[in-house]
């Protein structure tokens, strides 16, 4: 039995066509898995950020609440605490006076304000800038900031000044 020459280009144009298909599917898989890997990464990245905003929001939460004490305890006294552990003790929680991320630390009081003072004034602060590079403020009048460091230090000090007279 002798083959044409017929049959053997059939051949060669059957096995180019299948190299081309099976090519071509195979980068049609290789594309849908880097794809759902992508969005794989994404979702985590979108997770890890959405469990940052909600540790964020209970640190303010935090902030407000400590805001609350501090007007009633003036309320109260006729004064802000002279200390931290003051204020820490009329509220009868320790765990409002520490960010809940993991790299958070006790927030810092500053104490020697009273009613008369800015409302503008810093009377509450984290250390440590751990909210996306900014750290959450507490002012007198009661508003709650996320500041960079570079902006709680001129508020901290701004602060720190209008005491000193």
């Amino acid at each position: 039995m002798t083959h044409s020459k017929r049959e053997y280009g059939g051949t060669i144009v059957n096995v180019i066509t299948a190299l081309i298909f099976f090519g071509l599917l195979g980068y049609g898989i290789m594309w849908l898995i880097k794809g759902y890997g992508q969005a794989g990464e994404q979702y985590a990245e979108t997770m890890v950020h959405a469990k940052h905003d909600a540790t964020s929001v209970a640190c303010q939460m935090n902030m407000r609440a400590i805001g609350q004490n501090l007007q009633m305890y003036a309320i109260s006294n006729g004064t802000f605490p002279a200390s931290l552990e003051e204020l820490m003790e009329f509220s009868g929680s320790t765990k409002l006076f520490k960010c809940p991320l993991p790299e958070g630390e006790q927030y810092k009081y500053i104490s020697g304000q009273d009613r008369n003072a800015s409302d503008q004034n810093i009377v509450m602060f984290e250390p440590k800038a751990v909210h996306d590079g900014r750290a959450g403020v507490l002012r007198l009048g009661g508003q709650i900031e996320l500041l960079t460091p570079e902006e709680l230090e001129q508020a901290v000090t701004l602060t720190l000044n209008t005491l000193k007279r």
